[in-house]
Parts: C-alpha cells; sequence; structure tokens
C-alpha cells in the first residue's frame, strides 16, 4: 500500500478548483448607451419644461394693489408775492388854520371861528386870532418913523409879520395914516397854518410861475431883487375911507425865486 492509500480520498485535479471563465456578455454597450441616453433625455426633459414654464409667464408685471390709504392731495402751490405797487404820494395833511390875504385886509380862520381884518381896523383881535391860528404869542419888534415914514409895532410868527401903526401922543387917527396894518408872508411858515392870496401865488414859487398870474408892473430893485406888483388901481386910502393895498411879490437874491408876499400901501415908484 502506498504512502497515499492512508488518505480517505484522492486529491482533486487542480484543475477543479478553478473557476470557470465566464464568457462577456455581448450585450452589455448597448446597455451602458441606453443608460446614456436615458440620462440625456431626463436632461432635454427638464431644460424644455423649464423654458415652456418661463415662457408662458407675463411679460408685465401685474400692477400693485391698490392701497387703502388715500391717494396723497397736491400740496398747494406757494403764492406768489405781490408786485410792489408805484408809490403813492401822500397828501400833505390838511391846514388847522388858513390866512386869506386880500387888497382890502384878510380873513384868519382857526378852529375857534372866523376873524375878519380890514387895514384900518384896531389890531387887537386879529392878533389874538393869529396866536390861535400859530399856535403860540407872536415876538414883538418895533421900527421907528421918520419923516416920511410912520412907526411900527410888529408882531412876528414864523413865516409871517403884521405891522401895526404906531400912533404915539400925537393926536392923530388910524384913518389919517396910509397903511394902518400891513402884512408880509415869508418862508418857515408851519405846516398846519395855509396862507393864500387872490393872485394864487406863493412863496417859493418860481419867477417864472409868479410872472404868469398877471402881474401889471415889474422892476429890478437896488439889491439885485425883483419886484412884481399885482393889483393895478389900488393904493386910495382916502376914498371914503376904504383902502386896498396892492401885491408885492419879491424875489430872492438870485432872482429866480419868490422870497416874500407883502399887501401894503406904496407911492408908484417905492
Amino acid at each position: 500500500m502506498s504512502n497515499d492509500d492512508w488518505l480517505p480520498f484522492a486529491p482533486l485535479d487542480p484543475q477543479e478548483h478553478e473557476k470557470p471563465e465566464r464568457a462577456e456578455n455581448p450585450n452589455r454597450v448597448p446597455m451602458i448607451l441606453g443608460a446614456v441616453a436615458g440620462v440625456l433625455l431626463v436632461a432635454v426633459i427638464v431644460v424644455v419644461s423649464v423654458y415652456l414654464l418661463r415662457a408662458t409667464e407675463p411679460t408685465t408685471a401685474a400692477p400693485p394693489p391698490a392701497s387703502s390709504a388715500a391717494a396723497p392731495q397736491p400740496s398747494p402751490s406757494t403764492p406768489q408775492s405781490p408786485k410792489p405797487s408805484e408809490p403813492v404820494e401822500e397828501e400833505p395833511p390838511a391846514p388847522a388854520s388858513t390866512i386869506e390875504l386880500n387888497g382890502s385886509g384878510f380873513t384868519v380862520k382857526t378852529p375857534d371861528g372866523t376873524v375878519t381884518h380890514t387895514w384900518a381896523d384896531d389890531s387887537g383881535p386879529v392878533i389874538a386870532a393869529l396866536t390861535k391860528a400859530f399856535g403860540t404869542a407872536p415876538k414883538e419888534d418895533f421900527v421907528n418913523g421918520d419923516a416920511e415914514n410912520w412907526a411900527y409895532d410888529i408882531y412876528v410868527w414864523p413865516g409871517f409879520r403884521l405891522y401895526d401903526v404906531f400912533l404915539g401922543d400925537g393926536g392923530r387917527s388910524r384913518g389919517e395914516v396910509p397903511a394902518p396894518t400891513w402884512v408880509t408872508v415869508t418862508s418857515g411858515l408851519p405846516q398846519d397854518v395855509q396862507i393864500t392870496n387872490e393872485f394864487g401865488v406863493s412863496v417859493g414859487d418860481s419867477l417864472d410861475q409868479a410872472r404868469s398870474k398877471g402881474p401889471f408892473d415889474e422892476f429890478t430893485l437896488t439889491n439885485g431883487r425883483v419886484r412884481l406888483t399885482y393889483g393895478e388901481g389900488r393904493g386910495k386910502f382916502y376914498s371914503n375911507g376904504s383902502r386896498e393895498f396892492s401885491a408885492f411879490v419879491e424875489s430872492d437874491e438870485s432872482g429866480q425865486k419868490v422870497a416874500s408876499i407883502t399887501y401894503t400901501f406904496r407911492a408908484r415908484g417905492q
């Protein structure tokens, strides 16, 4: 008995223990290609679906929902400032008192009443009326007389002078004096006092304006001033006791403007 006889089984043929080779599956390549094609088909389906979904969306945005709040009101426009109007010249205040001059005398009008003075009247009442008109008592002055001129008391208010004859103890009456009283208007008159005359000439007018009011005489004085005379045919102080004076308008030194207006008696050429 050989040594191999004690083995219960005889060893197998080595070839019997190797795995038999499997023949390659002839359908494997088509399967791979089919899988790839399936993936590609799914991808195409997804892309087409997304495209179709976007194509069906509306191209314009839907209007926003209406707000429940009230629509805002337009803000009020800023009012335009009015254009500045032309400056209006303020009228001067009405005078509180007036003095109206004429050939036979003058009239003083104040809130307390009216006083009329003729040239031969006593001066007391009219001085009181003038004091009310100007609101102040006059300053007093005096001018001596000589062989040709009478002496006078002078009562001075701003822009106005009243001359009242001073008779003294001579025993003569006011009726014998050519100009018992007379007046002169100059510059400086208060705003609340107005002085007028029958010829419409005023202190401060140009001399040409005064000439246009019809003086009957004009001549140059020795001091270079120009004198215009109004009221032709006056100056008769002994005619039935009545007196009617001419008005004498004198210029300033330049001969261009009216500086004073005087109602008095003057012999021709004085």
